[in-house]
């Protein structure tokens, strides 16, 4: 394979490997330039600029001196131990360079130049022979195409940021560590670090990943001690099992991790493909199996560095109520319809915390959201402690968990972004102070960053944040479940008969009975007179549905018809279903299936997938005709435990129809998520020979849940 990832390691490079490009004791530069404008001329004028305290060797056979240091004809003529090698040379020269580099005992290679893998199969070809060089002499190579990497601890910046070079006199640093496959999104995070507080331990660029990959950086940031926080840039993983086991150590050491994973959707796929010769899994998948291990994925990596910046200034969150303040009682109200946009709830103030409230404030004023207004024309008026004593008790309130201030034009912007601060340190939580001043609360932003304090730059990155944070603090582990048990011999036996492709409903719905589902009777009719017959022996009212192949939503074109309540009805609507199969292109008409009429008080879809890379999942979601248009899903790894289950059917927007809604009965959640359960189970049994399974409608009406529709695909060689 000539591919940017390609490699026969999954389990990592030693420790000492990474050491040798982020705690270098000495760095050669092959290409080293006095031209700013070429690699290697910013890369050591930005080493130089945060004045790194190892050895420097310029090698360039054209100069003497470069950038006031000697340089060097060859690596060899250095006759120094040299740790790392930063190559800009053109990408036809890398080859030698590397095998310089192993001859003078140079440990690990950073190679900046392009036009590898990423360019197609002759730039591949290149990287495998450069890649090959290194390992045959046990040198560690990041890149090719790679921007750099800096090390905030041992003030190393190795890192092209223009940032770095015109805006920064010191490397932000911090304890956030920073692993990307894209060298513009870590210049971009860096940038932004300046803007709102937030500092690095590491920030590594990778580019193709021909030998270090993101895992082996990853691995090394949960024993850094620097490192607080990791954040992760990724396109692709060479081995996601390995990246989550990565996570569990993190996890257990304490350390949040966060991801943006790029190639969510067809289009940025497509970039990622042509941006780093890296191919996009599943990401709904992806998402799924990282949440699952306590990771966060974000969709953004500027709003990661926030995230990120919160978990290393704020405990997290211990109770769910958000507690907004205000100088403005407008921006109060908008701020409070956008908690609810983003699925946050405000914090119900306890008597205790009204009664200590009534000395600033009228009873009608004595609630959430804090009006800075109100408490200046409130009874405590005038009061030395007003701004103080009229937010401390919000704090201490046991149903608030964070405290965010939506920072509005008015005086002493600065002084009540200190006071907040404080008063956020004191009671443990979260305390944003969030921008909604515009331009003119720079003062206030230098006064947090002299603070130690996140800056908070609009209202929508603070409440995401504050949603990053409320998700981590409910976060219990991962999902625990029973040993998988064996396949029952009777599904096995099933399992037997099965050709491969689609399967029809009946076919469906007894590989569901045999794995202990409720299913709905039915019977198939090949003509009229027999459903008749059919419905006779069911019971009125019934539902006739076309079984046909090359049909596969049935309500589409007439396809289904719903209670019928005699047999005039069901004669009707069998030649309704027979001409609209006719009517049907590809459509071949075996008959209908005849079943009872079902009420629900909710209907629920329930289906399981394989993806290729990240295995069996769970899938749950509001069912029926609108279920893609809804897109009310949530995506559980398989087999998923019945409580994981009950969480996520809660998480559905849905939920409320399983709740009792307008006097419907409440579904029993416990049985419904033994339901669910089961065919979970199902699906990680039967793995790859089962990529899809879909029962549509579920039909849930109080204690029981029957699947009305089901279909699933087959594939024996799986």
């Amino acid at each position: 394979m000539n591919d940017a990832n390609t490699t026969s390691e999954t389990t990592g490079r030693p420790p000492d490997a990474i050491s040798a490009i982020l705690q270098p004791r000495s760095i050669a530069f092959i290409g080293a330039s006095d031209d700013v404008a070429k690699w290697g001329g910013v890369l050591l004028h930005i080493l130089r600029k945060f004045h790194y305290a190892g050895q420097i060797y310029p090698v360039n056979p054209k100069a003497a001196a470069i950038q006031g240091l000697r340089a060097y004809r060859s690596v060899a003529e250095i006759g120094q131990p040299i740790d790392l090698a930063v190559i800009t040379i053109a990408a036809d020269g890398v080859e030698q360079a590397v095998r310089d580099c192993a001859a003078a005992g140079v440990r690990a290679a950073m190679v900046v130049t392009s036009q590898f893998a990423e360019s197609g199969a002759e730039g591949a070809a290149k990287q495998d022979r450069v890649l090959a060089a290194a390992r045959a002499a046990g040198i560690a190579l990041i890149g090719p195409n790679c921007m750099g990497v800096l090390n905030a601890q041992a003030g190393m910046a190795l890192l092209n940021s223009t940032a770095l070079l015109s805006y920064f006199d010191r490397i932000p640093s911090g304890g956030i560590g920073v692993v990307s496959q894209s060298g513009a999104v870590v210049g971009a995070m860096i940038a932004r670090a300046g803007y709102v507080g937030a500092g690095f331990s590491s920030c590594v660029s990778l580019g193709n990943q021909a030998d270090l990959e993101i895992c082996d950086f990853f691995d090394y940031l949960v024993d850094d001690p620097a490192t607080r926080v990791i954040c992760l840039y990724m396109e692709s993983a060479r081995s996601v099992e390995r990246m989550l086991a990565i996570a569990r150590r993190a996890r257990a050491a304490g350390k949040p991790v966060l991801i943006t994973k790029a190639g969510r959707t067809p289009q940025g796929a497509k970039a990622v493909a042509s941006h780093t010769a890296s191919m996009a899994g599943s990401y709904d998948t992806f998402v799924a199996r990282c949440r699952n291990e306590g990771i966060l994925v974000q969709t953004d990596a500027l709003q990661m560095l926030l995230t990120a910046q919160a978990l290393q200034s704020f405990p997290l969150p211990p109770a769910p109520g958000i507690a907004l303040f205000s100088g403005s009682g407008g921006q109060g109200a908008l701020g409070s319809d956008a908690l609810s946009d983003h699925g946050l709830a405000s914090a119900e103030l306890g008597a205790a915390t009204r009664q200590a409230l009534a000395p600033f404030f009228t009873e009608s004023n004595q609630q959430l959201p804090y009006d800075m207004g109100a408490a200046a024309s409130g009874p405590g008026r005038g009061r030395a402690d007003l701004i103080e004593g009229s937010m401390a008790p919000i704090f201490a309130d046991p149903a608030v968990g964070a405290c965010a201030y939506l920072l509005t034009p008015q005086e002493r912007m600065d002084g009540i972004a200190e006071l907040f601060t404080a008063l956020g340190r004191r009671h443990g939580k979260p305390a944003l102070v969030v921008n909604c001043a515009s331009g003119i609360a720079e003062h206030v932003r230098e006064k947090l960053l002299q603070l130690g304090a996140p800056f908070f730059p609009s209202q929508p990155e603070a409440l995401l944040t504050l949603r990053d944070l409320l998700w981590l603090s409910r976060y219990r582990g991962p999902d625990a479940v029973a040993a998988l048990p064996p396949l029952p011999a009777a599904l096995q036996a099933f399992t037997q008969t099965l050709q491969d492709g689609m399967q029809d409903e009946d076919t469906s719905k007894r590989l569901l009975a045999l794995a202990g589902i409720d299913v709905a009777a039915g019977e198939l009719a090949g003509d009229a007179d027999a459903a008749v017959r059919v419905a006779d022996r069911l019971g009125y009212p019934v539902v006739l549905k076309i079984v046909a192949d090359g049909v596969t939503h049935k309500s589409d074109g007439g396809g289904v018809q719903l209670d019928l309540r005699d047999a005039a009805a069901v004669r009707t609507a069998f030649e309704r279903i027979r001409q609209a199969a006719a009517a049907t292109a590809g459509a071949r008409f075996q008959g209908c299936l005849v079943q009872p009429m079902v009420r629900a008080d909710a209907e629920l879809m329930i289906g399981s997938l394989h993806d290729p890379e990240f295995g069996p999942f769970l899938l749950l979601g509001a069912g029926g005709t609108l279920v893609e248009l809804m897109k009310d899903t949530q995506l559980l790894p398989a087999p998923a435990s019945p409580q994981a289950i009950e969480r996520a059917l809660r998480g559905l927007r849905c939920f409320a129809l399983l709740d009792g809604y307008r006097g419907r009965a409440p579904a029993d959640i416990a049985r419904l998520a033994q339901t669910a359960h089961r065919v979970s189970v199902l699906a990680a049994q039967l793995g790859p020979r089962m990529p899809e399974l879909d029962i549509n409608p579920l039909a849930v009406q109080g204690e029981r849940a029957v699947a009305l529709d089901a279909r699933f695909r087959w594939v024996s060689g799986g």
